[in-house]
């Protein structure tokens, strides 16, 4: 099967969709323009390396599967949706180890208090 750019970005575009994934909410996890992102998925813009694993990892398929629609049957059984856990590790992907560091640090200070704001709700 010979490779299409025009399919790559249907597929791309199909799973955004599926995951209920804005352009907008796609370009924060890839760190990229959505007029990026739009290029991609008319087919008229190649996409890194990079950028295409981070994709698979976002939509939970294979890199088969986005470059030739060959699904692959090693891959985990894919969610519908992707959770808040996969958005919050996409989201971090970028940072520094210092940054990721002061970003647990301010959740461990919120923890507590989400807790007694949550049983004040009860």
């Amino acid at each position: 099967m010979a490779f299409s750019q025009e399919e790559l970005g249907k597929r791309i575009r199909n799973e955004r969709i599926k995951n209920k994934l804005t352009i907008e909410r796609l370009c924060e996890l890839l760190d990229v323009s959505p007029s990026f992102i739009g290029l991609v998925e008319r087919g008229t813009s190649g996409i890194s390396l990079e950028k295409l694993c981070r994709l698979s990892e976002i939509f939970q398929v294979s890199t088969d599967y986005l470059i030739k629609g060959i699904e692959n049957p090693n891959m985990p059984e894919k969610k519908t949706t992707v959770n808040s856990l996969d958005i919050l590790n996409t989201y971090l992907y970028n940072y520094t180890d210092e940054e990721i560091t002061f970003v647990l640090d301010l959740l461990k200070f919120m923890k507590p208090r989400i807790e007694i704001k949550s049983k004040m709700k009860k």
